[in-house]
């Protein structure tokens, strides 16, 4: 299995998710209730573009991950053929919102389930964990997330009754985000009255899935629509710096050492970046829920930041798109107050 720093070209992945989903019915009911969420117009500068963006706390674990994780079990699956789904057992690690969503999925297949997590990880997730039966290593955080990734590595080598779904190098993560995320928006743009040409679009880098493959959804209606990749502050997108135990928002940071994540690295010379840090996050998160009345989680505030920048360059007549992936989890919300 080629590492995080092996070179990766787009591969076009080929998951037949109506067969898997024919033989295994919790499957199913789980991809029955993916997908299909809100692109809402979100508080954007005064004078300035308008900003659109995709809600994904509507899916059935709450967050954006959710498409992931079925992604990615329905090609473990698919390439499981038609063993026993019980002899799958599936290994991941997760910044949070992956392993909640897997943990879900994998509990309702009767399939185990092995994470590997920061010991940053919020006590809420890891009892969610516990409760679903699933097993979980935690890695130190001071050694950073890409430590997490290589423990993960190292025990699919060593124990390989594990699958590993390596979600930074799987391509059932992109394609699933093109035919899903990306579409919905393309069509949600088509729906609306004299239908919208998106300007730039706006997301957070995590394993780089959600921005490139709705980049690749856009850019094939819409081929000179920005691309904007945003990531922490405090361990920002390809850094030579060593990674670092700062708080950082959900699920969102580099990896240090000059590391960067496939996916995105393969578009290097297509997209913009910006950063941002969790104590905006957290400032932006209540500023939001003061304004709508709506809560967002900090990879959403970060997102909406970058956003509402981009806007301020544009004119009215302009649109730009971002997401927000979750709602934020209790243990941020209850910092915020």
């Amino acid at each position: 299995m080629a590492p995080i720093d092996a070179p990766w070209a787009p591969v076009d992945t080929e998951v037949d998710y109506a067969e898997v989903e024919r033989r295994h019915p919790a499957f199913r009911a789980f991809g029955a209730r993916l997908g299909g969420t809100p692109l809402v117009e979100a508080p954007g500068p005064a004078g300035g573009a308008a900003v659109l963006a995709k809600c994904e706390w509507h899916n059935p674990e709450g967050s954006i991950k959710d498409r992931v994780a079925y992604a990615l079990i329905g090609a473990a699956l698919h390439e499981h053929g038609q063993r026993p789904v019980e002899e799958l057992r599936v290994l991941e690690y997760s910044g949070g919102n992956l392993s909640r969503a897997l943990s879900g999925l994998c509990q309702g297949l009767g399939i185990a389930a092995r994470f590997v997590l920061s010991s940053a990880s919020p006590r809420s997730l890891l009892d969610t964990l516990e409760e679903r039966g699933a097993r979980f290593d935690l890695v130190d955080k001071d050694l950073g997330f890409i430590e997490v990734i290589s423990t993960a590595l190292a025990i699919a080598e060593k124990e390989p009754d594990w699958t590993l779904l390596y979600q930074h190098r799987n391509s059932a993560n992109p394609a699933f985000h093109a035919r899903t995320t990306g579409a919905e928006i393309v069509d949600a743009l088509a729906a609306r009255p004299g239908g919208r040409t998106p300007d730039a679009w706006v997301a957070s880098i995590g394993t780089g899935g959600t921005l490139i493959g709705v980049l690749r959804a856009l850019r094939a209606r819409f081929p000179g629509v920005r691309a904007v990749g945003v990531c922490p502050s405090e361990l920002p997108y390809g850094s030579p710096q060593p990674p670092n135990g700062l708080p950082k928002y959900g699920g969102s940071g580099g990896f240090g050492h000059g590391l960067k994540q496939p996916f995105v690295a393969a578009h290097d010379a297509e997209i913009e970046h910006r950063n941002v840090s969790y104590p905006r996050c957290l400032d932006l998160m209540a500023e939001y829920r003061d304004l709508t009345g709506v809560r967002i989680g900090s990879s959403a505030a970060a997102n909406w930041a970058v956003a509402r920048e981009i806007a301020a360059s544009l004119p009215p007549t302009s649109t730009v798109l971002t997401v927000f992936p979750d709602a934020g989890t209790p243990e941020e919300w209850e910092r915020i107050g």
